[in-house]
């Protein structure tokens, strides 16, 4: 079996973990990484040895790819996306999809004689928890969907690291939007939210949002997430993960998985979840996800979240958004 030949576009945190992540995947080949950062891409390219490029398009029209991976800021993430359909190359996208709604429109309305595979990289899929949690609702073990509560709080670092380039909804919030969606088989039907806007004001963004989602079944779920919990909390991210159904329930907590470590000088929760470094290398659900895309890309399977739901999460996105802005209900 032939290799995936796959480049990554962009190289920051979660860009440099896709490199990896395809670097060690028995069945990829990492081609190239680009990015606009010349000494970034070139530590990268490097480190798992392939071709450095510092612009999208020369990569993509330069090089002999099967896939791309687009793990840029959200802000320039539709244009190498939007070239990759035009090569004919198959597609992971790092979500959010963009900051404008009509501009994420346009590159669905790009997909309709693309008949490749495109997958977002929404990683709670592969977390074992909401995995289970997926199979257990799936069989109707906990009857029909009552109710859902979401929770995501960050520390301070995201108004530091986060908030001058992206906003707690998009960003963060987005996954569990996605998730309560998959689950609940009816659509969305109103929404209202409600932020907090202190320290995100200069960047036009809020501090913390909470929000309600009615759905057409008559179920509600809640969310909520923030940037406001001090900098040494143990658990760097605080999720929860809440489904009542009316035989029964679901209740996921925490990214730790259980795990305290405890020393003279700290407490902590390590995230055991997400992207743990573990033995040098990243682990958790983005690596299992990454390796999933692969595995699809191989064997022509389907993604958990393709391009078409992940626009629908995108709407319920910007509906929040709108109802902060407009303090009001948003009929869907």
């Amino acid at each position: 079996m032939n290799k995936l030949k796959i480049a990554v576009i962009g190289t920051g945190l979660v860009g440099s973990f896709h490199a990896e992540t395809f670097f060690r995947n028995p069945n990829s080949e990492l081609i190239a990484v680009c990015d606009i950062d010349k000494e970034k891409v070139k530590k990268i390219a490097n480190k798992f040895k392939c071709k450095a490029y510092n612009e999208f398009e020369s990569l993509i029209n330069t090089e002999k790819l099967d896939a791309i991976s687009i793990a840029t800021p959200e802000q320039i993430r539709i244009a190498p996306a939007l070239l990759a359909i035009e090569r004919g190359l198959k597609i992971l996208l790092e979500k959010p999809l963009g900051r404008n709604l009509e501009d994420i429109e346009n590159l669905v309305n790009k997909i309709k004689n693309h008949n490749k595979l495109i997958s977002v990289n929404f990683i709670l899929h592969e977390d074992p928890r909401y995995k289970l949690m997926k199979e257990k609702i799936k069989n109707n073990e906990i009857g029909e969907i009552v109710s859902c509560y979401a929770r995501r709080r960050g520390n301070r670092f995201g108004i530091e690291i986060y908030a001058p380039w992206t906003d707690l909804i998009s960003s963060t919030l987005i996954h569990d939007i996605q998730m309560v969606m998959s689950i609940n088989n009816s659509k969305p039907e109103r929404i209202y939210a409600e932020a907090v806007i202190r320290e995100c004001a200069k960047f036009n963004s809020h501090d913390a949002v909470m929000s309600i989602i009615k759905f057409t079944d008559g179920s509600i779920a809640s969310f909520e997430t923030s940037w406001v919990l001090p900098k040494n909390q143990p658990e760097f991210l605080d999720p929860a993960f809440h489904v009542v159904g009316d035989k029964g329930s679901i209740i996921i907590e925490g990214s730790s998985m259980g795990l305290q470590i405890q020393t003279d000088k700290s407490y902590m929760k390590p995230d055991l979840s997400n992207w743990p470094i573990i033995d040098s290398k990243v682990e958790g659900c983005l690596k299992r996800n990454l390796d999933k895309f692969i595995e699809d890309c191989v064997y022509d399977n389907q993604p958990d979240v393709d391009l078409i739901k992940a626009y629908e999460v995108e709407k319920i996105v910007f509906a929040m958004k709108k109802s902060i802005d407009e303090n009001r209900l948003i009929n869907l």
